[in-house]
């Protein structure tokens, strides 16, 4: 069950890109294309206490995140020095249970599509 108590407002904000990505059937995503998303919804926001995430922000998310119910880190098997063993990661919960959750969570009012 979604408690916006027990995560940071960058984790919530996190969740949020992967509710949406999860909806437009764009996951797994990595965390530069989270950090993308993330930027696209801050911008369109009316009103946030934060402009946008850092890279170390979205990674620390995730990390938290990966954590719960509400998110899976997938690691694949190849893991070369270039960047491809990046995780991705992807909702592992309902997400019109946590788009409900998400809306009524009165800091992002208005920041879920």
């Amino acid at each position: 069950m979604y408690d916006p108590d027990s995560m940071t407002f960058a984790q919530r904000i996190t969740l949020c890109c992967l509710v949406d990505m999860a909806d437009a059937d764009r996951t797994p995503a990595d965390a530069a294309e989270i950090k993308s998303e993330a930027k696209r919804l801050l911008e369109a926001a009316d009103s946030q206490p934060v402009g946008s995430l850092s890279d170390a922000d979205v990674i620390r998310a995730l990390a938290g995140l990966a954590d719960t119910d509400f998110v899976d880190e997938q690691r694949p098997e190849d893991r070369s020095p270039v960047g491809k063993g990046r995780p991705q990661y992807a909702l592992d919960a309902d997400s019109s249970r946590l788009r409900e959750g998400l809306e009524a969570d009165e800091e992002l009012a208005g920041l879920s599509s």
